[in-house]
């Protein structure tokens, strides 16, 4: 049975490994440090005690969880040269990732939902988003996405390797798939309807609540009021094109050996610039997380 395995991670792209490992760097330094900010204004800031802000709370945190589940372990590999990675890390990593990543296509359902009930029932929104809702909500988001990868974690953990070097930068399942002795067809098929679950599931509701939204934006009579709404839904319809275009690309599509170069690109993507870009397009640019931003500073001076 296999102990551990070896990550090649940026072994194979020489040319590229020489920026890889700062940039990883400063792109973990920044995503952590610019959701933290906004978890602490979401904190201490009353008035950012709304839906929205809860969500993005939650949405921030879980982008922390997310880049630190990569980056820190393959910073470590890169810099030290030690490429080994035990069997049980490795499906731990893989588990949490992916848990991570089905939560956040229902946290961004969610959200797009609480935009709708916002612009389309103005006048009802606090009674359809009550705090115990909005709970719920990102209860059952963090539930059902960490139920959702663990059968395939459980089956990749059951396959005979073949071999024990992982050409990727982290433990993931597609390159693990390759390793394996049999061809792993239950697994594929298992992964492929599980991610594409959760993808199209989420990404139907977000495509109905944004129909909705424009629905409403086009009887709307405010300029002021429809500038807003539109800044609002273009940050989340971004956000969500690039988190759900990269998804798709990795774990909806049938892999095979020729791909796994790009993947070990995309997955950059999909695991660094997606959450260091994320607090950018939905709160830096908000002028009610700026106004927040400026009285923390007050009232630190």
């Amino acid at each position: 049975m296999t102990k551990e395995f070896i990550l090649l991670g940026a072994s194979s792209l020489s040319i590229i490994k020489i920026w890889v490992t700062p940039a990883l760097l400063l792109a973990y330094s920044f995503t952590v440090v610019e959701n933290i900010v906004l978890i602490a204004l979401v904190t201490v800031d009353s008035c950012l005690h709304t839906p929205m802000y809860f969500f993005l709370g939650h949405f921030s945190f879980l982008e922390c969880l997310y880049t630190t589940t990569v980056i820190p372990r393959t910073l470590y590999h890169l810099i030290s040269d030690n490429k080994v990675i035990l069997f049980s890390t490795c499906i731990f990593q893989i588990y949490i990732f992916i848990s991570l990543g089905a939560t956040e296509c229902l946290l961004l359902a969610t959200m797009a939902y609480d935009r709708y009930a916002a612009i389309c029932y103005p006048l009802h929104y606090s009674t359809l988003m009550k705090h115990q809702l909005c709970r719920l909500l990102v209860f059952w988001s963090w539930i059902g996405g960490f139920l959702s990868p663990l059968l395939p974690s459980v089956f990749v953990s059951q396959l005979c390797f073949c071999s024990n070097i992982i050409n990727h930068f982290f433990c993931d399942i597609a390159p693990l798939l390759q390793l394996s002795c049999l061809r792993a067809s239950h697994i594929e098929l298992s992964g492929s309807l599980i991610s594409s679950a959760i993808l199209i599931s989420s990404f139907i509701v977000i495509a109905v609540s944004y129909i909705q939204i424009i629905r409403g934006i086009f009887i709307m009579t405010s300029k002021t009021g429809l500038k807003k709404t539109f800044s609002t839904c273009i940050s989340h319809f971004t956000v969500v094109c690039i988190y759900y275009g990269s998804g798709i690309y990795m774990y909806v599509r049938p892999n095979s050996q020729e791909t796994l170069e790009t993947n070990k690109l995309v997955s950059l993507l999909y695991a660094v610039m997606t959450p260091m870009l994320n607090p950018i397009i939905y709160s830096f640019r908000n002028n009610d997380v700026i106004k927040a931003f400026n009285r923390f500073l007050k009232r630190k001076c």
